[in-house]
């Protein structure tokens, strides 16, 4: 039997997974870092900013698009309006509902802290790669994020 069709045993699979936690922990970790200290933004904040389209978006829509739960997004959401990085217009169609918006200071932040991002992902993750590699691990990656087909 070839080496590539050796069957894998689950504690190598166990460590591909852990190995792959660490690195994404590494990741985040620096873009974490490098956001709050160059933009005095949290990862989560960065997450709730570049998720809002250019013509702005609902509230309701924008919790689809990250990961908070709604108490948490409307608490982070009050946090940067605070800022002056976000506003919030009522909806005509919608009494209950809001449109939210970033100002001129939260996309001037938002260009910033997306180059700041981009250059932590290249320092920490992409510039460690090949392109070929990264081609590989898109492929892969897409194939994770794939829904499973039920049988049946």
């Amino acid at each position: 039997m070839a080496q590539s069709e050796r069957v894998v045993s689950r504690g190598f699979k166990v460590g591909v997974w852990r190995a792959y936690m660490e690195v994404n922990h590494e990741v985040l970790t620096a873009i974490e870092r490098a956001l709050a200290d160059r933009h005095r933004l949290s990862i989560s904040e960065f997450d709730v900013l570049v998720n809002i389209p250019l013509a702005g978006t609902r509230l309701k829509d924008l919790k689809e698009r990250v990961v908070l739960t709604q108490s948490a997004l409307s608490r982070l959401f009050d946090r940067l309006a605070q800022r002056g990085l976000l506003a919030r217009s009522p909806l005509e169609e919608d009494q209950r509902g809001a449109m939210i918006t970033l100002t001129e200071e939260g996309r001037k932040l938002l260009r910033a802290a997306v180059r700041t991002n981009a250059e932590v992902v290249e320092r920490t993750f992409a510039g460690k790669l090949t392109d070929d590699e990264l081609r590989t691990l898109d492929a892969l990656v897409a194939r994770l994020k794939a829904p499973e087909v039920s049988e049946g």
